[in-house]
């Protein structure tokens, strides 16, 4: 994309040399099929999933050690701060039908 002039120079000579012989362009395909064919089969694709399934596993084994972790930390915190903190917000205050005010927790 950089080099314009070059780059159509390159595809002309391509085009002019398929004209003038016509296996290079053979060449050219059957060497790209080869290229997909040890590249991107559906054994490989098949094994690349293994894998990747097996290092998930493997991680969403060791994440739910740390997991553990948090809540610990999490449990920790909401007994320390939070629980203090709450008592501290005000309750919301509702009409009733009657028209008294109701404290209510929600």
């Amino acid at each position: 994309p950089y080099h314009g002039d070059s780059a159509t120079e390159r595809i002309a000579d391509f085009f002019e040399r398929c004209k003038t012989d016509p296996s290079y362009w053979d060449k050219i395909s059957n060497a790209g099929l080869q290229r997909i064919y040890e590249r991107y089969t559906w054994q490989i694709y098949a094994e690349r999933l293994m894998t990747l399934s097996g290092v998930y596993g493997f991680w969403k084994y060791v994440s739910k050690l740390e997991r553990r972790e948090t809540r610990r930390y999490l449990e920790m915190f909401y007994t320390l701060k939070y629980r203090d903190l709450v008592k501290t917000v005000p309750l919301a205050v509702e009409e009733s039908a009657d028209g008294l005010e109701e404290k209510s927790i929600e």
